[in-house]
């Protein structure tokens, strides 16, 4: 566990229970760095930045600090890197926080349905147990369904480089998987729509 994430918690609580509102404030500048990429809505608008609305705010915070710590590299979006190294360990629990309570909407990418169900099955058997059935809302981890297609393959390729770190169960799936596997996967997870 992340001591600094456990104390970034505790901080904020308590500056949230002795200030009020100032601790929101203190996001501001922050919060101005992520929307440019996000958006206000957490969706944004390029297909390799990832949809972080509604995404549970431990998952949110842990990849903060996994940019922070140098476990996630940056690749196409080092700008990333470069403002999560302006964050505070307060500002990280409260965007994570600020992000995970908007709304989750899918991405509505085109998708190819016979290559969907193909992943379906894929995703049962390999993903499903913290990603989540059917649907978002039952992920246990970062939510796939409705993810954008570029981001998730750009992901895939960062975990099989080992340019970002997974824990050993998901690391066993993911190497595992061919480039055919991956492309079904995508297009179950561009299936999901509202």
């Amino acid at each position: 566990m992340n001591t600094r994430k456990v104390t970034g918690s505790v901080i904020a609580a308590i500056a949230l229970l002795t200030i009020g509102g100032a601790a929101q404030a203190d996001i501001g500048g922050a919060l101005k760095m992520c929307v440019n990429c996000h958006g206000t809505d957490g969706r944004g608008t390029e297909s390799d930045v990832p949809i972080i609305a509604g995404i549970p705010a431990f998952v949110q915070e842990d990849a903060l600090y996994a940019y922070l710590d140098g476990d996630r590299d940056c690749g196409s979006k080092p700008l990333m890197c470069k403002s999560v190294s302006r964050l505070s360990e307060d500002q990280i629990v409260e965007l994570a926080e600020h992000f995970a309570a908007l709304p989750y909407v899918p991405a509505n990418e085109d998708f190819d349905e016979s290559l969907a169900g193909v992943g379906k099955t894929l995703h049962m058997k390999n993903c499903a147990i913290c990603h989540g059935r059917d649907e978002p809302g039952d992920a246990q981890a970062s939510i796939l369904h409705g993810q954008r297609k570029d981001y998730i393959r750009y992901a895939l390729q960062q975990y099989a480089a080992g340019k970002r770190k997974q824990l050993p169960a998901m690391e066993k799936k993911t190497t595992a998987l061919s480039a055919d596997d991956i492309e079904a996967l995508l297009n179950y997870y561009a299936s999901y729509q509202n």
